[in-house]
């Protein structure tokens, strides 16, 4: 992430799901789109509105 090399949160899917109080293995299937439906695809749109890249 580009956020890492700037020293920025968050630098990882990790940050993202201490944030947001999740596992990291869910954070990741969100983002990589492997898990389905509205509560997805509501999390990724929160997930890019905390990353900045909404």
């Amino acid at each position: 992430m580009r956020n890492k090399r700037a020293g920025l949160k968050p630098a990882s899917q990790a940050d993202i799901a201490r944030r947001f109080e999740l596992s990291r293995m869910y954070v990741n299937a969100v983002i990589a789109e492997s898990q389905k439906g509205p509560k997805s695809d509501e999390w990724r749109k929160k997930f890019a509105a905390y990353a900045g890249i909404e």
